[in-house]
């Protein structure tokens, strides 16, 4: 059998022309875009002002401070007659919130002094008016307490000495 061959260039086709869409669905398109867009920004404006924040260096020390505030009304509404009470007052340190960021890390501190031996009763009427307040041990006489206040704030309580119990609010490491 004889091969065959075309030495003649193949025909050359003329391009299409890609098919218009019609106007009215371009539009169509750029509308919901920018629907979509607008959607968005609003959003995340109403997002930025309204939710709470999920981590501690969103919010600022004078927003925990009055959270300390709060919570020390709670917890020395709870203190058992015949204690008296010391505020030492907040003690700030300098804190890094990251590598670019410098924040303030600040601790109040309430000493109590009571009767002796009453210490364990004192914690563990504290304790009780807390909301999920968690105490140590679980068993016996209690030594300790922890509270989460809110707003990232820590409350703990503990038997320091011998008619003492030292109760702190914790900031953690805030924007000044």
């Amino acid at each position: 059998m004889k091969r065959v061959t075309i030495d003649a260039p193949a025909p050359e086709t003329a391009p299409q022309p890609e098919p218009q869409s019609p106007p009215g669905r371009r539009r169509l398109w750029t509308a919901l875009v920018t629907a979509w867009a607008l959607l968005l920004v609003v959003l995340a404006i109403w997002s930025a002002r309204n939710d709470p924040p999920s981590l501690r260096d969103q919010t600022t020390l004078t927003d925990a401070k009055a959270t300390v505030e709060q919570a020390m009304g709670t917890v020395t509404a709870r203190i058992p007659a015949g204690w008296t009470v010391q505020d030492r007052g907040y003690a700030e340190r300098d804190c890094r919130l990251s590598a670019a960021r410098d924040g303030v890390n600040a601790t109040r501190t309430l000493t109590l002094s009571g009767p002796v031996g009453a210490e364990p009763g004192t914690v563990q009427d504290i304790a009780a008016g807390l909301p999920d307040a968690q105490t140590r041990p679980a068993d016996g006489p209690k030594e300790a307490f922890y509270w989460d206040a809110g707003n990232y704030v820590a409350v703990r309580g503990e038997v320091s000495g011998e008619g003492t119990v030292t109760v702190e609010f914790i900031t953690g490491c805030r924007v000044p």
